[in-house]
């Protein structure tokens, strides 16, 4: 197994998420594991960001308007 790192960036500031996998994750599992962590981390945060109606709904969209959380880039550790 590798070890994969999903780069993220809230608030100004970056974070990692490290995982396991035999391949890289493609954007949309690097989104749903981040979801994952800001749902635990965030509890209570959620809605803090206004839903722009112009915007097309996807998960990473999603994930932005909650928690104001990018997903930034996805390497190999």
């Amino acid at each position: 197994m590798t070890t994969w790192i999903i780069a993220y960036s809230k608030d100004g500031n970056t974070s990692i998420l490290r995982t396991e996998s035999d391949r890289q994750p493609d954007i949309d599992e690097a989104v749903e594991l981040v979801t994952r962590k800001a749902e635990q981390d965030y509890a209570g945060e959620e809605d803090a960001y206004e839903h722009d109606p112009d915007v097309e709904e996807t998960p990473a969209t999603r994930l932005s308007e909650r928690f104001g959380i990018t997903v930034t880039g996805i390497s190999q550790a």
